[in-house]
């Protein structure tokens, strides 16, 4: 393209410097002045200027007498013609040469024309390409990086999904969870409706029994008091006829001083040698009573210590050997033994049934020699353990009548279910214990509590039905644990050396 512009300037020089020759005599005017003549053609940003010839300083006609020395395949002027018409045909002969020139500059700036076309064609097209590649890869580079986030967006959404399905899960175990307690929780209330209107029924059928036995008892009672009349009448009726027989009888009444008589007769052998009783006999416990050949089970009574009294205690002759004193009976809860300190220091109670001997007498005998413990228990199912001990002894009133225990051995569970680390005796007026609250009003009774400990004997009694989970009950914790109330129980003692 450039070429095509400089040979278009080339050709415009020559075209100027043609038309500068054909008006010589301006040129010839113009020259005088001394300027050169420039010709400037602007392309872009580009800019060509072009000098032109001046017509002073060009050389005449050369041998042919052509002025335009730059066309030299111009024919040579005619000799005899005339100047105009020599100057016209020139001026057709360089129009003519101009007229190829211009069509060869044609054809030369048509083919660069082409060419440079078709490079700025392939040069547009590259650029396009480099353009769509570029746009492209960014649109790549965009697309992997919105599919990277989306990759992102799509995982969490799947993980929230899958925490959504396990908290789904979990909440419909729960709820299958739920359904099945609350279908248990039902069924064992129409369990408990059964038992509560089989016990309805039952209920109102021991009513009935017991409204038709309340009315045969007030018809018993009625014949009863009918039979009292009827006797009462005959009684009545038989004094009556005795005392017609006795006035009219001598015979009996002779009899009757008779046997009188026998009786004064056997009275008085009986003053002249007597029989002595166990009573008149003196022993310190059961075990001299034993000794002494009274081998049978039974109230005796026996001179303990200083006391001024002889006491009645029951002696246990069979048990282990015999010679056993019992101080302590529980059988069938007919005393009560929520007493005061005074009542269990002095005893009470029947020695031959329920009986607590007396605190007193217990230090009293104990203190008098080495004495053991044997503990005995029966439970409502008809076990009969027992736990026994090889030294016994008590501490005197000042001291709560102190227990001290020791040699452990027995049925009645592993391990002693008594404190053996001298333990004060506690009653509901009278708190020993080494608890902060009163074991003694809790638990009821009088005994060695500690700590509330793991035994009561003297507790509330408990028939069989009632003896479960009665924490204030008979307990022997390590027979048959904290809650459960015995049937019967019986504490007793005799010497070491026995």
């Amino acid at each position: 393209m450039r070429l095509a512009v400089l040979a278009l300037g080339v050709l415009l020089a020559g075209v100027a410097a043609g038309g500068g020759g054909g008006g010589g005599g301006g040129g010839q005017r113009r020259g005088g002045e001394g300027r050169k003549r420039l010709h400037r053609v602007q392309h872009g940003h580009c800019s060509y200027t072009f000098v032109l010839p001046e017509l002073e300083a060009c050389r005449g006609p050369d041998r042919y007498g052509n002025i335009n020395a730059a066309q030299r395949d111009a024919p040579p002027p005619a000799d005899g013609g005339d100047g105009s018409a020599h100057k016209l045909q020139l001026l057709e002969t360089a129009m003519e040469n101009n007229t190829q020139w211009l069509q060869k500059l044609e054809n030369y700036i048509q083919e660069n024309i082409k060419t440079e076309m078709v490079q700025i064609q392939a040069h547009a097209v590259h650029n396009q390409t480099a353009t769509m590649l570029e746009i492209g890869t960014n649109l790549l580079t965009r697309t992997a990086e919105q599919t990277r986030k989306l990759n992102v967006v799509e995982a969490q959404v799947m993980n929230q999904t899958s925490r959504i399905e396990i908290q789904l899960l979990e909440n419909s175990l729960s709820t299958n969870k739920l359904e099945k307690e609350l279908l248990m929780q039902v069924t064992e209330i129409s369990k408990l409706q059964d038992k509560n209107s089989r016990l309805e029924k039952k209920v109102l059928v021991l009513e009935s029994r017991q409204q038709a036995e309340l009315e045969d008892l007030r018809e018993e009672k009625e014949r009863l008091q009918d039979l009292v009349v009827l006797q009462s009448t005959s009684i009545e009726s038989l004094q009556r006829q005795l005392h017609t027989a006795s006035a009219n009888n001598s015979i009996l009444q002779r009899q009757q001083q008779q046997l009188t008589e026998s009786v004064h007769t056997l009275l008085t052998l009986l003053s002249v040698s007597p029989v002595p009783l166990p009573r008149e006999q003196k022993f310190r416990d059961c075990a001299d009573a034993f000794k002494a050949g009274n081998n049978i089970s039974g109230v005796y009574y026996l001179h303990i210590g200083n006391m001024t009294e002889p006491t009645k205690a029951f002696c246990d002759m069979e048990t282990s050997g015999g010679g056993w004193t019992v101080f302590q009976r529980r059988v069938n809860g007919s005393v009560d033994f929520q007493r005061t300190w005074r009542e269990y220091k002095l005893g009470f109670g029947d020695a031959a049934g329920e009986h607590w001997l007396g605190n007193e007498a217990v230090f009293q005998m104990t203190s008098q020699s080495q004495y053991s413990l044997r503990v005995e228990l029966r439970d409502w199912e008809g076990n009969a353990p027992y736990s026994q001990y090889d030294k016994f002894q008590l501490g005197n009133e000042k001291q709560h009548y102190r227990l001290f225990l020791r040699g452990y051995s027995g049925t009645a569970g592993h391990q002693s279910s008594l404190t053996s680390h001298g333990t004060g005796f506690s009653t509901r007026d009278s708190d020993n214990d080494n608890c902060l609250c009163k074991c003694a009003l809790m638990l009821t009774g009088g005994w060695w509590f500690d700590a509330c400990g793991l035994s009561n004997l003297n507790g509330m009694y408990y028939a069989v039905g009632h003896n479960i989970r009665k924490l204030n009950g008979i307990k022997w914790h390590h027979f048959r644990g904290p809650s459960y109330s015995l049937r019967s129980t019986a504490m007793m003692i005799r010497p070491s050396d026995f």
